[in-house]
């Protein structure tokens, strides 16, 4: 009896990842982030560093199980918490802390890697970031979206876009309001008639609540709210709403979104205290004819 209850807990990973965090020398951003899948190729990415300030996205499958070896090529040690996954807490990527007596999770020092296992227990929109404690770390782009699929989906990124909010710092300008990654974002283009999934993820330093909106001219248009934190919401009319509200560090919203029409729309996020902002443009328009 005892043999087939080990078995059971045989833990084997279906699928591995890396991900390598590395040091840029006398500029910014100061790290570069980078993902792979060796299974897929020797020099396969699933992402790279070379978006400004911000890591890859990282999409999983709830119940799966994984590995992500995390390998720092920085001269700085670091940790990664996978924030509202409910994980053992020997892999939750607080250093220093333990669930058991026998185990303590470690920082990753320079040079050195750690093997994150998880199956994800739920599906949602979720965040990986650096919790070193230290905000440079956090301004300087050791940080990413992360998405649960459930596990009879498929990642569409035609169709579902994800938004992360988070703070920079460029000089000689200072500190700047970012989305993903860009304090001047280029303008996204979609498609009239499609249905749109928008996560929406805070991961900002301030612990002031940024006010976010979608408007057309200035004037929030309608969305529906369909999941927070990482949970889907039930179906109710009541989740139709105005497109204008506050998200606080470390919340996660998803919206759905179609535009009937050809339109360009814009995405507005402000930060008040530092009086911070930045603008994503949507421009809808019909699909070309397939040939």
């Amino acid at each position: 009896m005892n043999t087939l209850i080990q078995q059971r807990h045989v833990w084997r990973a279906e699928r591995k990842l890396q991900l390598t965090i590395d040091e840029r020398a006398d500029s910014q951003p100061r790290y570069a982030l980078q993902l792979r899948e060796p299974a897929l190729s020797p020099t396969s990415s699933l992402g790279s560093g070379a978006v400004p300030l911000i890591g890859p996205l990282i999409v999983l499958t709830r119940a799966q199980p994984v590995e992500i070896e995390l390998v720092n090529r920085s001269t700085q040690p670091t940790a990664i918490h996978w924030h509202g996954i409910e994980l053992e807490s020997y892999y939750d990527g607080v250093a220093g802390w333990t669930g058991t007596t026998q185990q303590t999770t470690p920082a990753v020092n320079p040079g050195q890697s750690f093997v994150v296992s998880m199956a994800p227990p739920r599906a949602g929109t979720f965040i990986y970031h650096t919790h070193w404690h230290d905000q440079a770390q956090l301004e300087n782009g050791i940080y990413g979206p992360l998405i649960v699929l459930p596990a009879e989906q498929k990642f569409d990124p035609a169709s579902d876009k994800t938004f992360l909010f988070s703070l920079g710092v460029f000089e000689p300008i200072g500190e700047l309001l970012l989305i993903n990654g860009h304090p001047q974002p280029a303008p996204l283009r979609l498609v009239t008639g499609r249905k749109y999934r928008f996560r929406l993820i805070n991961i900002s330093p301030n612990n002031e609540g940024m006010r976010a909106s979608l408007r057309k001219a200035g004037v929030p248009v309608q969305w529906r709210i369909i999941a927070k934190d990482g949970t889907d919401l039930p179906p109710a009319p009541a989740g139709i709403q105005t497109a204008e509200f506050r998200i606080t560090v470390g919340e996660t919203y998803d919206f759905e979104f179609e535009a009937s029409a050809p339109q360009e729309l814009a995405l507005e996020v402000y930060l008040p205290g530092p009086k911070l902002h930045a603008t994503q443009g949507l421009v809808f328009a019909p699909s070309p004819p397939s040939n």
